[in-house]
């Protein structure tokens, strides 16, 4: 998955009221999609789309704030969850954890929400 796969172009086309057979703006729609959804993912470290994160350990400790963790992928002792963050022990340098939504559905409607407002601001504020 990919943040093309959370908002898809031709869904940002209609929320922009732009026609689908018009073309020439595709290619920045795409990047304001990455961008909105980058921009979210930084602010709120929620994570739209499952990937592997690999995460350096300090003092054979690492607290991840990334949600939703879906598993352990390698290096991991223990763990503990906290209020705003997953404490992890490992004897390694790195842990790596596969984070964010396996399915576009379950992502949380506010956050595609905003995303669409942060693309109509990109797109016709850009001038």
């Amino acid at each position: 998955m990919a943040y093309l796969d959370v908002i898809p172009l031709a869904d940002a086309k209609i929320y922009l009221r732009i026609d689908d057979t018009l073309t020439e703006d595709d290619a920045q729609i795409t990047r304001m999609i990455k961008g909105a959804l980058s921009y979210i993912e930084r602010s709120t470290n929620v994570i739209l789309y499952a990937r592997d994160v690999i995460y350096n350990v300090s003092d054979n400790a690492v607290k991840v704030y990334d949600f939703p963790i879906n598993s352990e992928v390698a290096n991991v002792l223990d763990s503990e969850v906290k209020s705003l963050y997953t404490n992890y022990t490992s004897e390694e340098s790195t842990i790596t954890l596969n984070v964010g939504y396996v399915d576009v559905a379950d992502i949380p409607q506010e956050l595609i929400e905003v995303a669409y407002v942060l693309i109509k601001n990109m797109y016709y504020e850009k001038e």
